[in-house]
């Protein structure tokens, strides 16, 4: 039987009900402390291999005395609605509402803790971080392609018999401890006046405290978590619950009129001119404005941009050729121009996917659901410049036009023609994201335009979850781990599955590229991935491997000749700029956001959403970064360059917020 409903104390008005209520109502606040704190526990122990091996006990006894303070005001939270209760039994004997409204919330705290936390785990594991902004782009996905492979990817019954049984577990247990006495004797009620104020103040000043999570002149905020010099431990410190609303206030900062304020915070019309060099513009795309210098070598006849599914650029340094997973695109890099120091555009593959297409930086706004049929095509969409150039242009994907509506923002941003996996006849291997790279090569190689000029921008998929290719029926050589890596392998982010489809999604694009080329010499392959694949075969890549992705530039008659490709660098969102000044004659006006990668730029720094890349280190872009060097060691002061890198970067992307925010109307002062 229910202790709370035998306790006589229960329905009564005045001091002895508040009293009994109040312990409660404690018992509560410290039942969803203990919840947070298995959170956070799980989440540092499923992540202690990625964490630096002289992290010491200090550090995660402040990692964790920092998490309880964003603890508190979540259980202050969702105890308050049974504290307001209780403060009413002071006038009012609701004693029994109180005791159901506790009971609801420690009920649905606990159910949502079971589902929130492996969802947590589980994110964490696959982006490196809690929530963040980046989860609500999930919307726009393709739900029933996310859901058909979380089905065949991961033990959907058992987990959801074991959440069940958790749930029941813990909602017996959170139940009966929120029921019986606090273990502590009842205090008696305050007689004089001055007592009672005394005790009034005591119960706001802990409920103010309890609210803020401080006793500064602030409540705890997000940058609060990083109190460790461990960056893994730091982002394991903020609860689930507060990572997620921090992500819904940052996306919808980004999405309301306010979120250039994240890029641009005073006078953003003197801004804008002066990412336009003072230039007198008249409208946003003039900013954007630039003018060829004139090709160097031969106009290619066709182009192929090849963004391959989650193409890590780790596997192109020296340092884990024993892989040899990329040996295609590593041969052809040889042959023609490879840049390592690269940068995928974003983290997924739409919003990087969105950047190259528009043309403009992902500013957090998801630039496919900005553009619309009514709307004219950015100034800088590439497929329109390009059009300009006398090319016909073509968008191919492996799988479907609904994905991310990328068939409609395609055909809005200029392409003329769409290709997607519906139209490529029948494949074996397709599976809910698509046909295969072998059979999406192959159908491009036999329909594509060859006596037209033609810009083809494609997109691969096999590499991706579910994973769900016969590796064996393909030869697949990765049998075994390399003897370098085995004793870290298995505390690393990937397995042998994954990097044999890295390997099947390279060797089928060396196919292409070879076939291609040698029917039509005069292409120009530019070849780079989507965003780094988040598989690393050890518990702690650098931030440079965890950065980059492939870059490679292949057109044996086409290419400029004697290029130093260890001055080169960029990212996604110089793409344009490098395209357009490789087939257009001197005085071609355009816009581009980037610059041409192919003429190296002293103390240059690439930037794209998530980094600044230098010639020798690599950082967050934010002051509060800290910044280290492409081997992984860290600097003890930021670079020379650095505060002029992250003044370009805020300026390119609070113009681009303004661009597909605001129109092509310049901000009035």
């Amino acid at each position: 039987m229910n202790k709370d409903i035998k306790d006589p104390a229960i329905d009564k008005k005045g001091w002895s009900g508040f009293s009994h209520h109040l312990a409660r109502d404690l018992k509560l606040w410290l039942w969803i402390v203990l919840l947070l704190f298995v959170s956070r526990l799980l989440l540092v122990w499923s992540n202690r291999f990625s964490m630096v091996e002289d992290t010491g006990f200090s550090d995660y006894a402040t990692a964790f005395f920092t998490g309880f303070r964003f603890d508190a005001p979540v259980a202050t939270i969702a105890t308050l609605p049974s504290f307001l209760c209780s403060c009413l039994i002071l006038i009012i004997p609701i004693g029994k509402l109180t005791s159901k409204v506790r009971t609801s919330m420690t009920c649905l705290i606990t159910m949502l803790w079971v589902i929130i936390t492996p969802i947590t785990l589980a994110y964490f594991k696959q982006y490196h971080n809690q929530f963040d902004a980046h989860l609500l782009g999930i919307v726009h996905d393709d739900f029933s392609a996310i859901v058909t492979t979380v089905w065949k990817s991961y033990p959907v019954i058992p987990a959801t018999l074991a959440g069940i049984a958790v749930t029941a577990l813990l909602l017996f247990l959170g139940r009966r401890w929120v029921s019986t006495p606090f273990p502590l004797p009842r205090v008696a009620a305050p007689r004089r006046l001055l007592t009672r104020l005394a005790v009034t103040l005591l119960i706001l000043i802990t409920l103010a405290l309890g609210l803020r999570g401080s006793i500064g002149r602030r409540p705890m905020q997000k940058k609060d978590a990083g109190r460790t010099p461990d960056a893994v431990l730091n982002r394991c410190v903020v609860n689930p619950f507060s990572s997620l609303n921090y992500a819904i206030f940052a996306y919808r900062d980004l999405m309301e009129a306010d979120g250039l304020d994240r890029y641009i915070k005073k006078a953003p019309l003197q801004a804008f001119r002066e990412y336009a060099h003072g230039a007198d513009i008249k409208k946003v795309d003039d900013a954007f404005l630039r003018t060829a210098s004139g090709r160097a070598g031969k106009k290619p006849q066709h182009i192929f941009l090849v963004l391959m599914e989650s193409y890590d650029g780790w596997t192109m340094l020296d340092q884990h050729a024993d892989w040899n997973i990329s040996n295609e695109l590593k041969q052809l890099g040889k042959e023609g121009v490879s840049i390592q120091r690269f940068l995928p555009g974003s983290r997924s593959t739409m919003t990087s996917l969105g950047s190259i297409i528009s043309g403009m930086a992902d500013a957090g706004v998801i630039t496919n659901e900005r553009s619309r049929p009514s709307n004219p095509s950015y100034g800088t969409a590439i497929a329109v410049q390009m059009k300009q150039l006398g090319y016909q242009t073509h968008f191919w994907y492996a799988g479907y036009p609904s994905w991310q509506r990328v068939g409609p923002f395609c055909h809005e941003q200029g392409f003329d023609y769409t290709h997607m996996a519906a139209s490529m006849g029948k494949d074996p291997d397709i599976n809910e994201w698509g046909v295969s790279d072998k059979h999406l090569f192959s159908h491009i190689k036999s329909t594509f335009n060859k006596k037209t000029p033609t810009f083809n921008v494609i997109l691969t998929s096999s590499n991706h979850p579910p994973y769900s290719l016969d590796l064996e029926k393909e030869n697949c050589p990765l049998t075994s781990v390399p003897s370098a890596y085995q004793k870290k392998f298995e505390h690393g982010s990937t397995n042998l599955k994954r990097l044999g489809h890295h390997w099947y999604s390279d060797k089928w694009l060396g196919d292409f590229v070879r076939r291609v080329s040698a029917e039509t010499p005069d292409s120009l392959f530019a070849i780079t991935a989507d965003h780094w694949g988040r598989n690393f075969p050890g518990p702690r890549p650098t931030a440079f491997e965890k950065a980059i992705v492939p870059m490679v530039f292949y057109g044996p008659d086409v290419l400029p000749k004697d290029i130093d490709e260890s001055k080169l660098s960029g990212s996604h969102y110089d793409l344009g700029s490098t395209l357009i000044e490789f087939v257009a004659d001197a005085g071609f006006e355009y816009r581009a956001i980037g610059r041409n990668m192919l003429k190296p730029k002293p103390d240059h720094v690439a930037m794209s959403r998530l980094w600044l890349l230098g010639e020798d280190f690599i950082a967050a872009p934010s002051k509060e970064s800290t910044a280290e060097t492409l081997e992984g060691v860290v600097l003890p002061n930021k670079p020379k360059n650095f505060q002029s890198a992250l003044r370009h970067y805020n300026l390119t992307h609070g113009i681009t917020w303004w661009r597909l925010r605001q129109g092509n109307t310049l901000p009035e002062k």
